[in-house]
């Protein structure tokens, strides 16, 4: 872990994902005191790194703020707190199309509404608006 983040934030600063299940964690009760160990000793020593969610490092990409301002950054304020579960019966089966595979039918299951297009790296909402 330590090698990778330095690779990151010594080079270009890209974002590093840290993709860890809960049960593994949950199962393996070393590994997530040494995992939790690690992170307390980065952010003691970089005040300058924040962990956050996918979804909040995507709306940093999106408006992009300074170091000084990150820590007032609406997204990043929010908490989450996970209300009760609504279960999924039946998922919405799209077949989709986008601009980057023309001619390639994709499927998709949603439980929200299908989106216009496949979701894709320059249409990440696939609303085909970028």
């Amino acid at each position: 872990l330590t090698h990778n983040f330095y690779r990151h934030f010594d080079q270009n600063r890209a974002p590093l994902g840290l993709f860890y299940h809960a049960a593994w964690l949950k199962n393996n009760p070393d590994f997530l005191d040494a995992f939790l160990y690690w992170v307390d000793e980065v952010i003691e020593n970089h005040p300058e790194v924040y962990f956050v969610t996918m979804t909040q490092v995507i709306q940093w990409i999106q408006n992009p703020v300074s170091i000084e301002s990150a820590k007032n950054f609406a997204p990043w304020q929010e908490k989450c707190s996970p209300g009760p579960r609504q279960n999924c019966l039946v998922a919405n089966r799209c077949k989709l199309a986008t601009k980057e595979l023309p001619g390639e039918a994709l499927q998709m299951h949603t439980c929200v509404r299908c989106p216009n297009n496949y979701p894709w790296l320059n249409d990440p909402t696939g609303d085909g608006l970028l």
